[in-house]
């Protein structure tokens, strides 16, 4: 962790770049100066109605280049890959005050939590104590981790579908999402918005629970210094869910600074300040009504009432909560990014870097513990009373990441080729420390599944199993990749080599372990033109990930060797001419190997690395997703947009050497249908003129939860959310009214563990009311 010292530093550091952004907010506007480097999104042709000026037509939804998929700019059709992007356009058109808010509304991911990294790619979850699948400007490090990234610094999220490991180095196999944040501009802007939201469902009044947040974005070149450019971004709000007695706060500050020499160089660096506190929530659990039966696990016949498809079950009330109200969850972060762009004769050289420091801290009474149920079980039943587990964690996280490359592009005979070279690497550290992991409450505090007595009793004075445990990781990667074109056919290849030297050290039980990773992943595509609007294209892509080290084999040793991914993928894509059209069909088949998973068994004495209580793992078996999806894009009139689509992706268990019942087994929170659509549409004409409304629908298919290898494994029904907004604006000021869950459709969402769902939320109203000069 860090020195008081170095935290003061980084604290006076930030502090003196929000006053210097501040100050440069607040002095006169300096003189035109060229081009921007980010142009405001065109709002459309005004028209004057009486007094009133509205405006009819609608950015779009598309976004025809990117340079995720291959680090290089390339119109989307040219990629063989598949690649979704929401755009400034489509974000604020749902009103989203954090990203979860969209998530969503992406073909092929599905939000199984409700923090930054809580979502599943193509059946493949994303979750655990480390971000490798969250990218920020194209490197990874959140200054949020449990907490919901906020949307106001967000000018576009890029999904990349997929494993991508050669341009990327570790990940999880089913996908990368890239948050692009907004740069400084060289025109002179100021952007006002306020929100306001009420719950108005089954459990709330109208205006029982209110939500509000302020942004406040200014921007423009520096007076008096040519080149120099300047954005001050500021978020702050009251977000609390809709269940009784929660309150959620956050704040934001996002500085940076561009110079720009000459159009071709250019410096930007940027800092975070994000800190996030609410109540912590565990969420809601299944009640299993269903008759006991005795299934096979592991060799083992055990009897459970919670597995397989007739394994029924019901919860509370959705206004039901099982945590005090001193339960809190804090989050802290900073960030300082850097990024330098130049050109040396026919070379482009870019450099970029990201560093992070993180810490999040909970302390809570929670029941996501099997051990908690009274008489005991492995799951809950009608009539148990939940003892529930004091937990208190603190968990530290530092980033420090960069990457470099260059690239060119030239001939050989007929074939163009675009070459990229770069390396990239740095150094992560993990802190984990389990202040308290018990003692769970004593039987006369229990309390009921129906109606819960909280606040009972002061957290505990004399806390139990506690665990200190320290992970540094360092990496480096060198990686080239070639896009060549030659006729009709776009062909990609590429190269990547990792090393990583992982160390654990166990600070109680005074271990040090270490291990290490070389590995080379690799990538191929092709596409074809069929014709100037049509393209097909088929492509192989590799991922690997280190495993973590705090997972332990039977002998309590770490080392197992790392998780790898491999995905074929072919699909077909289609743009009209004025790219007011756009369909995409994909298929897939992604392969994850070298899968650790629990034993459901702990060391009972220190074994090895491990002390008492830890967890027993084992290296087991292979996950296959297999897959479609089709998107669509269109846009046929200026004042009407439409973006959809849906997915089937079957993702399973295909081999366990110690499970072998549990293979053809669906993994969890992995739902095999899932669909979305939303569209806005502005009234050109007549009384309605300037009035625009807009549509979404959301679909989750039937999804498993618990774990297939334990006695807990449970379907979940499917559930489809409708939600609705209207907008108007009104000579410089635009207003919309978001209406999330409009039919107020109760649902559970996704599941948390074994032990816990995340329930969906109630209707919510937000306005919100914006302006630009």
């Amino acid at each position: 962790m860090n020195t008081p010292v170095a935290s003061a530093a980084r604290r006076v550091a930030f502090a003196l770049g929000w006053a210097l952004s501040a100050t440069l907010a607040l002095a006169q506007t300096a003189p035109e100066t060229p081009a921007p480097l980010e142009e405001a999104k065109p709002s459309g042709e005004p028209i004057v109605l009486d007094k009133f000026t509205v405006t009819t037509a609608i950015g779009t939804y598309q976004q025809a280049t990117s340079s995720m998929a291959s680090k290089l700019p390339m119109e989307l059709n040219d990629l063989a890959s598949s690649l979704q992007i929401l755009n400034a356009t489509a974000i604020s058109d749902r009103n989203a005050v954090t990203l979860v808010d969209v998530v969503g509304y992406v073909v092929g991911a599905n939000q199984s939590q409700s923090n930054i990294n809580g979502f599943t790619f193509r059946g493949f979850p994303n979750t655990g104590s480390y971000t490798q699948n969250i990218q920020f400007d194209g490197l990874q490090g959140p200054t949020l981790k449990k907490a919901a990234t906020s949307a106001v610094n967000v000018d576009s999220m890029e999904f990349l579908k997929g494993p991508n490991g050669v341009l990327y180095g570790q990940m999880n196999p089913g996908g990368l999402l890239n948050i692009v944040t907004k740069n400084p501009m060289e025109k002179q802007q100021t952007f006002l918005k306020f929100t306001a939201g009420v719950f108005a469902g089954e459990f709330n009044s109208f205006g029982s629970k209110i939500t509000n947040t302020f942004a406040f974005d200014n921007t423009g070149p520096v007076p008096g210094i040519k080149g120099l450019f300047y954005r001050l971004i500021v978020d702050a709000g009251s977000t609390p869910t809709s269940r009784p007695g929660n309150w959620g706060r956050n704040y934001s500050v996002y500085p940076s600074l561009t110079y720009k020499w000459s159009p071709d160089t250019s410096f930007t660096v940027k800092m975070e300040s994000s800190q996030d506190r609410r109540r912590q929530d565990d969420g809601q659990m299944p009640i299993f009504t269903s008759a006991p039966i005795t299934v096979t696990l592991g060799g083992v016949a055990t009897v459970t009432a919670a597995y397989g498809e007739n394994a029924t079950f019901v919860t509370a009330p959705h206004d039901t909560v099982y945590n005090d109200h001193g339960d809190e969850a804090t989050d802290d972060g900073q960030a300082l990014s850097t990024f330098f762009r130049t050109s040396f004769g026919e070379w482009q050289f870019r450099l970029q870097s990201r560093s992070v420091w993180h810490v999040d801290d909970v302390e809570v009474l929670t029941f996501n513990n099997a051990n908690v149920w009274s008489p005991t079980a492995r799951y809950a039943t009608p009539t148990s009373l939940i003892r529930r587990q004091y937990n208190h964690v603190k968990n530290g996280h530092r980033y420090n990441y960069i990457d470099t490359n260059a690239f060119r592009s030239f001939s050989t005979g007929p074939i163009k080729h675009t070459v990229i070279l770069g390396a990239g690497g740095g150094w992560e550290f993990f802190g984990n420390k389990r202040i308290s992991f018990g003692p769970n409450q004593a039987l006369v505090n229990a309390i009921t599944l129906y109606n819960p007595i909280l606040d009972q009793l002061a957290y505990p004075t004399t806390p139990a199993g506690a665990t200190d445990q320290a992970t540094n990781q360092t990496a480096l990667g060198q990686y080239i990749s070639d896009q060549m074109v030659f006729g009709k056919f776009h062909v990609s290849a590429g190269l990547r080599h990792d090393h990583q030297v992982v160390e654990v050290i166990n600070k109680i039980a005074a271990t040090v372990g270490t291990t290490s990773l070389d590995a080379y992943t690799k990538q191929f595509g092709v596409v074809y033109d069929l014709t100037p609007s049509i393209a097909t294209y088929a492509s192989y892509s590799q991922s690997i990930k280190p495993q973590t080290n705090i997972a332990y084999d039977i002998n309590g040793n770490t080392g197992f060797p790392p998780e790898e991914g491999e995905q074929v993928e072919a699909g077909i894509k289609f743009e009209t001419p004025k790219k007011d059209l756009n369909v995409s069909l994909a298929a897939y088949e992604i392969t994850r190997t070298n899968v650790v998973v629990p034993t459901g068994q702990n060391f009972a004495v220190a074994t090895g690395e491990a002390i008492a209580g830890a967890a027993i793992s084992r290296l087991d078996g292979e996950q296959t997703s297999t897959g479609f999806e089709l998107e669509v894009r269109w846009q046929p009139l200026p004042n009407w947009q439409l973006q959809g689509g849906g997915a089937y992706s079957k993702a399973r268990i295909t081999a366990s050497v110690r499970n072998p019942d549990s293979i053809d087994k669906d993994l969890i929170n992995a739902p095999r249908k899932t669909a979305n659509f939303w569209t806005r549409y502005n009234f050109p004409r007549g009384g309605l003129k300037g009035l625009g409304v807009g549509l979404g629908v959301v679909y989750v298919g039937e999804a498993w939860g618990g774990d297939p290898t334990s006695a807990v494994y449970f379907k979940m029904p499917a559930w489809t959310r409708v939600d609705g907004s209207m907008y108007y604006k009104w000579k410089g000021y635009d207003f919309s009214l978001n209406v999330q869950n409009l039919l107020d459709k109760r649902y559970v969402a996704s599941a948390f563990s074994a032990q816990v769902l995340n329930i969906g939320e109630q209707r919510k109203l937000t306005f919100a009311v914006s302006t630009r000069f």
